[in-house]
């Protein structure tokens, strides 16, 4: 065999491990997108990544105390937009499995429509006074209600004064699982190139160190 295939093997080894390693880091954990269009202008987009073995339908509920480990969710994060699409606010209320939001809840069940039953999420951070959030239980005029007896309603929360400003709402919150496959494969397809482009310089530098200079006589 010669050397010079080297390199094409070991790529196609790489890419032959590709449907294993796409299987593995599937059953580990599911990655979700979820966006919404506000009245008055306002949008939002978010995403929530599962743990484990989460089943397909599962209730991430505050116990009412924080920081708090999630049995479900390894992190969420939320952010907001005005009409012209500016970004008004970011925060992750779910990080490492601890969430910091004693309020939140997500309820998600892929054989409803809307998926996301239940929502209670925020960009709340410890450092920020005010804060946006999305509730599907608490109504227009900040009153606490039955979950989905509304609408999801954002609002803008000021802690210093505990003022709640009704910005919009909308019916329909929907999750979408978002596929691992592309970025599983792109990093490989990067990562079988790199080592073969680095192999195949390294050899032909081997090589080429086992004759001599052209511009030095041979005595």
């Amino acid at each position: 065999m010669k050397l010079q295939k080297l390199p094409v093997l070991l790529a196609m080894v790489t890419f032959s491990s590709i449907p294993f390693v796409f299987a593995v880091s599937s059953a580990q954990a599911a990655d979700f997108a979820f966006s919404a269009n506000f009245t008055n202008g306002y949008s939002a987009e978010g995403s929530f990544t599962t743990k484990t073995n989460t089943p397909a339908s599962f209730s991430e509920i505050s116990p009412g105390n924080i920081p708090f480990s999630t049995q479900f969710l390894e992190s969420q994060s939320l952010s907001i937009f005005d009409s012209t699409n500016k970004l008004l606010q970011s925060g992750s209320s779910v990080i490492n499995g601890i969430s910091t939001d004693k309020f939140f809840r997500l309820d998600y069940d892929k054989s409803l429509t809307p998926n996301l039953s239940a929502l209670n999420v925020s960009t709340e951070t410890p450092s920020q006074n005010q804060y946006y959030f999305i509730g599907n239980n608490i109504n227009p005029s900040a009153t606490p209600v039955a979950v989905g007896s509304t609408n999801y309603n954002l609002f803008l929360y000021d802690r210093s004064t505990d003022k709640y400003t009704f910005l919009g709402d909308t019916s329909s919150v929907k999750a979408t699982l978002v596929p691992e496959s592309s970025s599983v494969i792109s990093s490989l397809v990067f990562a079988a190139f790199s080592f073969g482009f680095a192999f195949k310089r390294k050899l032909n530098n081997r090589t080429a160190s086992n004759y001599p200079p052209t511009n030095v006589a041979v005595v």
